[in-house]
Order: C-alpha cells, then structure tokens, then sequence
C-alpha cells in the first residue's frame, strides 16, 4: 500500500471520527420530542408525587400548573323582605273569592316568582313569617288568625328563601301546636328560623358567621326593661359564638299604619346597635316607615308586607327588599358593609287587586320614586 492510501484511510476514519461526535453533541443539545416527554414526566412524579405521566412539554403543560389561590377577600349579599302572610284567614281558607288559598292553589312556585331572581342570586334570604304552617282548628281567641297547610311551606322553598322569623304576634295564632306545626314543616323544608330566645347562628360559604336576632314586642304584655334584657342576651349569644355579623329582625311598635316608628322603638334600635347589631330591619306596621342610619348602622324600622294574604286588596302596596353587602377578609377576619340598596316593590303586580306576588317596580318610574322618598329620615 502506497504512502497515499495511508493517509487517504486516516482521513476517512478521522472525519467518520468527527462526523459521531458531532451527532451525539446534537442529540445532547437537542433531544426528540419522545426523550423531552420522558424527562417532564419524571419531573412531575419527582416534584408533584404524582403516579399518572405528565403531559408533554409546551402549551398543553399549562394546564398542569396549579390552581391559583383564591381570592382572599368573599363577598356576600344578604336580602330582607317583610311581613309574609303565606295563607288566609281561618274564616276563608279557599272559601272566599280572591283569598291566598284561592288564588295560589297548589302553584307553590308562583307568589315569589315575581322576586326569585333576586333572592336566588345572594347569599342569604330572610323575611318575617306572620302566620302558621297547621291542620289545627283550636284557634286562639283573637280578631285575626291566619294559617295555611304545612305544604305551603313550598311557597318559601321555591322562592329561594333560606330564613323566616317566627317572632310576630301571629305564630301563635293556634297556640303551641300551630307554633309547632310551624317549625316542624320549615324544618322539613330545610329553612331555617330565629326567634326570642333562639337566635339564628349560621356560618355561610367561605366562612361568614352570620348572627340573627329576633323579638316581638307586640301583643307581648312584659314591660321594656325585659325586652331589653331578651335581645341583648341574644345579641351576647351571638358575640360569644364568633358571629361575623348580627342582624336585628324586629317585629315592634303599638299601632299600626304609623308612617314613622315610635320615640322608644328608635331608643330601643339605638341600644340595639350600640350592643353589637351590625344592621336591624322591622316589621309590624303593614306600611313603609323611615329608615336611619346610627353611628353607620342602617335600622329600616319597618319594610311593609311582602307577600302579605292578610288582605284581599290593601290600599297601600309599596314595599322594599332590603340589600346589604358585606366583605370578609379571609385572612384578617375583617369584615366590612360595602353596599347597602333597596330594592322598591309592590306586594301585587296588579294595581286592582292583591294577587300575593310581590313584584319589583320599574326602575325611575313613579312608584318606584315614590318609595325612595318614603325611606327618607
């Protein structure tokens, strides 16, 4: 073999040499797509724990990362509606034309289908239920007592009302056994209620400890002082529970149809808030009062009747929902009120007659005005 060929065959196997190195240097620097899904899978088990293999790397990865956190800061809508009479009198019951019974039938859904949209949409529902869920016949000895079935404890279910409070002068209008019917169909029907003595403890989603209380003073034969004593011991309950909020649901004052609370109720809804209650609604009077704010407490000493079947066709309709807004800081378990609004309704949505379905007035309109105005201090 000559001199040439030598060098001809070193050349060749230097450059066969070369040409291998620089082919693993680019399988090193430059991976297949199989070897970069075998090493992200291992990542993943190595850092995650995870027994499944991970997706391959690239945009399909970003599903992988991990739920962003949430926000620390809940937001709750809590509504309030006012005096609901869920039936008749126990002289009509379906018997007389135009009466609750009459006009709803078994149509559960219909009295709040007017409204549901709204209480279906917040956190927490609460009205005042002035009547009784009983069979019993052994009314007590009155000028007005109204029942209905238990079964009609759906109106409220299908309304997306998830509170009532029994505290009024009509839930016992047939006695303990009318009382307990009562209780015993909201419970059935998974709402919850307050009265004297039983304050309302619900925590809500996200950790808001809601606190509520609730007193009838009328046809209550105890002077003051004891009053007083009944709902500070309750708002005191809801203190020691860890309440995030206490609200005052009252049902109060010594005639009815007075367009503006009396001189002790607004004392007493001043005590009221300086004792922890964060926000106080009222019933009684069947007509809107004024409402006030105290050291930022809003107090609406009376909302009206909402879906009232305690009249065939009560000349003054306007009514409100009540809103209010609160944040919770998950974090520091601060909590503030960030809104507050009314919502003007009518307890009919015919003008001629009461046919039990509250219905919200027109934005601007002139009932709509009419009852903004009524609310003024």
């Amino acid at each position: 073999m000559s001199r040439k060929q030598v060098v001809i065959i070193e050349w060749i196997v230097l450059l066969s040499i070369l040409a291998g190195l620089v082919y693993f240097g680019i399988r090193l620097l430059f991976p297949s797509k199989a070897s970069r899904q075998e090493r992200d899978t291992i990542l993943v088990e190595s850092e995650e724990g995870s027994e499944k293999p991970a997706r391959s790397s690239g945009e399909d990865n970003v599903q992988d990362s991990q739920t962003p956190a949430p926000d620390p800061v809940r937001h709750y809508t809590l509504s309030f509606a006012g005096d609901c009479t869920i039936g008749s009198l126990i002289e009509w019951q379906g018997e007389e034309p135009g009466d609750f019974q009459s006009v709803v039938g078994t149509d559960y859904a219909y009295p709040l289908s007017g409204v549901r949209h709204i209480f279906s949409k917040d956190d927490f529902t609460t009205v005042n239920l002035e009547g009784t869920f009983t069979g019993s016949e052994d009314a007590v000895d009155k000028p007005y007592r109204f029942r209905a079935d238990p079964s009609y404890v759906q109106v409220l279910a299908e309304g997306s009302v998830e509170a009532v409070s029994t505290s009024n002068n009509h839930s016992g209008d047939f006695g303990e056994e009318g009382l307990a019917d009562t209780i015993a169909a909201l419970s059935s029907a998974g709402i919850y209620y307050t009265r004297a003595g039983t304050p309302l403890i619900r925590e809500l989603d996200g950790g808001l400890i809601l606190g509520m209380v609730a007193y009838n003073t009328v046809e209550n034969w105890d002077d003051e002082d004891t009053w007083r004593a009944a709902v500070k011991a309750d708002i005191e309950t809801c203190q020691e529970a860890g309440c995030d909020l206490i609200i005052g649901f009252m049902h109060w004052g010594t005639v009815e149809y007075l367009t503006e609370p009396e001189e002790w109720e607004v004392e007493f809804a001043h005590d009221m808030a300086d004792w922890g209650c964060n926000l106080i609604v009222g019933g009684h009077a069947h007509i809107l009062q004024r409402m006030e704010y105290y050291n930022d407490v809003p107090i609406f000493y009376s909302m009206g009747n909402f879906c009232y079947g305690g009249h065939l066709n009560p000349e003054d309709k306007d009514t409100v929902i009540v809103q209010a807004e609160f944040t919770k800081d998950t974090a520091s378990g601060k909590v503030l009120r960030t809104g507050l609004h009314v919502i003007p309704c009518l307890i009919s949505s015919r003008k001629d007659a009461n046919n039990y379905c509250p219905t919200p007035c027109q934005e601007g309109g002139e009932d709509y005005q009419r009852i903004l105005e009524r609310l003024e201090w």
